[in-house]
């Protein structure tokens, strides 16, 4: 997994005045919390550009003023008209405590429908899971090589380890679609018997 670094500096105004200045200066104010203590702090909008814009799961390490801290982006805040970041909340990650996240779904091999003229359709892009620190990774990757017409793969067939994901064992991740010329060719068999 790849952790992202931010370097910022400790805020001490924290009034929507003194947030409007920061923001026109190109610094995004932020905060880390979930640790010992809250920190407020800025940084330079390109210094997110690389933990933003992904769809990878990746951890921050946050440099303020000579602590680093090891986190998450919990929520980011989007301006509606110009659509740039304005804020930007973390979670600290703290060994061995539990933190919710959303992690994406990667599939991997090719799905032994697909030879036969099936569509392999992901019905679920992002898995909400609860994992300690250690067990973070960058994506849950789910094999469809198996998935046949009309397969569905779901979240129990899925090897998690560690991680436990939030949603119903029974929800598919993903389902090969039947052509239909298979489904004809099915329904014109069966009317011959």
């Amino acid at each position: 997994m790849q952790t992202i670094v931010v370097k910022g500096t400790a805020r001490t105004d924290l009034g929507k005045k003194a947030t409007r200045t920061l923001r026109g200066a190109g610094l995004i104010p932020c905060n880390l919390y979930g640790g010992e203590t809250n920190v407020n702090f800025q940084a330079p909008a390109s210094e997110f550009r690389k933990l933003i814009y992904t769809s990878d799961f990746n951890i921050a390490s946050v440099e303020v003023d000579g602590k680093t801290y090891s986190a998450i982006v919990k929520d980011i805040q989007f301006d509606p008209v110009k659509d740039h970041v304005t804020h930007i909340d973390f979670q600290e990650l703290v060994p061995g405590k539990e933190v919710k996240i959303s992690l994406p779904i990667r599939l991997i091999g090719t799905p032994k429908g697909a030879a036969m003229g099936g569509k392999l359709e992901q019905t679920l892009k992002r898995l909400p899971v609860l994992a300690k620190p250690e067990d973070l990774v960058t994506a849950v990757e789910v094999n469809v090589e198996d998935v046949d017409l009309g397969g569905i793969k779901r979240i129990k067939d899925i090897q998690l380890g560690n991680i436990k994901a939030l949603l119903a064992n029974a929800m598919p991740v993903v389902r090969m679609g039947v052509p239909r010329a298979a489904k004809e060719a099915a329904a014109a068999e069966a009317k011959k018997k």
